[in-house]
């Protein structure tokens, strides 16, 4: 196991693998606080979910001025 992490750490990330863990990082991040503050009635990852995607299309938006 010591030894794929290594080699995973000397061969350099790209921007797409960067960027790719930033969006899974953040989706986690949104998940986190929708679980810990919405209510019993509501679920989690649907929140998590429309959040996520409404986040996306607006960052898509501004990319393209």
């Amino acid at each position: 196991m010591q030894e794929r992490i290594l080699k995973m750490q000397e061969k350099p990330r790209t921007e797409q693998e960067i960027g790719d863990e930033a969006l899974v990082m953040s989706y986690l991040d949104i998940l986190k606080y929708a679980k810990h503050h919405c209510p019993d009635s509501e679920d989690p990852y649907e929140i998590t979910d429309r959040i996520f995607i409404d986040m996306m299309k607006a960052n898509s938006g501004t990319d393209q001025q």
